[in-house]
């Protein structure tokens, strides 16, 4: 059976001579491996679509346990990022860690177009990729059912007004006179104003939050760390 599929190349690994096993993030199937033949050729049509970072729209078919590419069209290999060590390596850590939590035949559509709409970001962007990250990290981990509460008390459920204690375990904030009820981190009201910003702004409003400190940024990736169960990515070692 052939059909259409858009795919995000996260991995790439050499294959025989000229062609190349891809472990790609796809639309509608999740995590896939494609084969692409013969794409180490200098006069390959399937050259740019068979690197890293490369978002295309290409004809698939089934062969055993893989997919082969028929043909493909580029849509964007995010080229700036390459020519931006930093914005490299938080591209990288965006794509080992869409790599572990996407499944195969199982994954929110939403999660591929974000993935594409971040790389986008960290290309045109000269800065700010320790936000965009960020904001990355706390939508994904909603995405997968997480979603923490940072407006309403998690234990008599009134609004936020002030600084309160945020339960990782939990996912949402204990108000002042509640905190006795569980321990959490706690975090004074602007940077709960910040993570609610962040939670709800698009990618390319996340430059407009002037302040976001090492306690918010820490509070979401032991947040979003947690609930997947892997806190050892190799490209965070590097940054």
């Amino acid at each position: 059976m052939i059909f259409e599929e858009e795919v995000l190349i996260l991995k790439e690994v050499n294959y025989k001579e000229n062609d190349k096993i891809l472990h790609a993030l796809s639309k509608s199937k999740g995590k896939i491996q494609l084969l692409s033949r013969g794409c180490k050729k200098n006069n390959s049509k399937l050259i740019n679509v068979s690197q890293l970072f490369a978002y295309s729209k290409c004809i698939l078919y089934k062969s055993k346990d893989m997919y082969i590419i028929d043909s493909a069209e580029l849509v964007d290999n995010f080229y700036n990022i390459r020519n931006n060590i930093d914005a490299f390596l938080y591209a990288n850590y965006i794509l080992e860690l869409v790599s572990y939590v996407a499944q195969e035949n199982d994954l929110e559509y939403k999660i591929f177009y974000m993935t594409t709409e971040i790389l986008r970001c960290l290309s045109q962007f000269n800065e700010n990729f320790e936000k965009l990250t960020a904001a990355y990290e706390l939508k994904l981990v909603s995405i997968l059912g997480y979603k923490p509460d940072f407006y309403h008390c998690i234990s008599c459920g009134a609004k936020i007004k002030s600084s309160a204690k945020f339960s990782i375990v939990e996912g949402g904030f204990y108000c002042f006179e509640c905190e006795k009820n569980g321990s959490g981190i706690n975090m004074d009201y602007n940077e709960i104003i910040v993570l609610q910003r962040i939670l709800k702004s698009k990618f390319e409003d996340i430059s407009s939050i002037e302040i976001i400190t090492i306690k918010v940024l820490s509070l979401i990736r032991n947040y979003l760390f947690y609930h997947i169960g892997k806190d050892n990515f190799v490209t965070l070692k590097l940054l």
